[in-house]
């Protein structure tokens, strides 16, 4: 008995453990759903209400782990979903901008995919953070139907697994229909 309660809680321990489920409205579209783990934290931005919102979001320790992800829809009546050589170029033009303070002489894109999805991003140490900034940064774009998700994953310390997490967390976005304000 004791054998199966330990295995038991050993694979409870392995699951994700989720803080809650963040939906950001869109205005005029379906929801964006955000999956926090425990015991992440986050705050929607909207400077106002007809621009697309920021999602500022933070890992257990808010100066070891900063994201901040932002959809952007298109313009027109036609709405149409970037290509993924739209999206790779966006990513290659933020890496060349990164490129002249980064300690890596080349910021090569990575492929971010998941199921409906198709996104890069790039990751780069920074040669001189400023005081009290981050070390680490991974920036890209996700495309999801006709949503241009942007990230930045700002990180101080290791950042293997604080990235791997928050990389997880993008590829976990969802849309859901939106929700009546009561």
């Amino acid at each position: 008995m004791f054998r199966t309660a330990l295995a038991s809680m050993a694979f409870a321990l392995c699951l994700p453990v989720l803080a809650e489920e963040l939906r950001v409205p869109l205005p005029g579209r379906d929801d964006l759903v955000i999956d926090l783990p425990a015991p992440w934290r986050a705050q929607v931005r909207r400077p106002h209400a007809e621009l697309p919102p920021s999602v500022a979001i933070s890992g257990p320790d808010a100066k070891a782990l900063q994201m901040l992800i932002t959809p952007i829809w298109p313009v027109g009546s036609a709405p149409k979903a970037p290509t993924a050589d739209e999206l790779r170029a966006l990513v290659q033009a933020g890496a060349a901008r990164a490129r002249p303070k980064a300690v890596e002489s080349e910021l090569p894109l990575q492929e971010l995919g998941a199921p409906g999805k198709t996104g890069y991003y790039f990751s780069a140490t920074d040669r001189a953070p400023e005081p009290d900034g981050y070390k680490h940064l991974t920036q890209g774009v996700l495309g999801m139907n006709e949503l241009r998700v942007t990230f930045t994953v700002l990180v101080n310390g290791a950042p293997q697994e604080p990235t791997a997490q928050a990389l997880e967390l993008l590829r976990s976005l969802r849309r859901a229909p939106a929700t009546k304000a009561p």
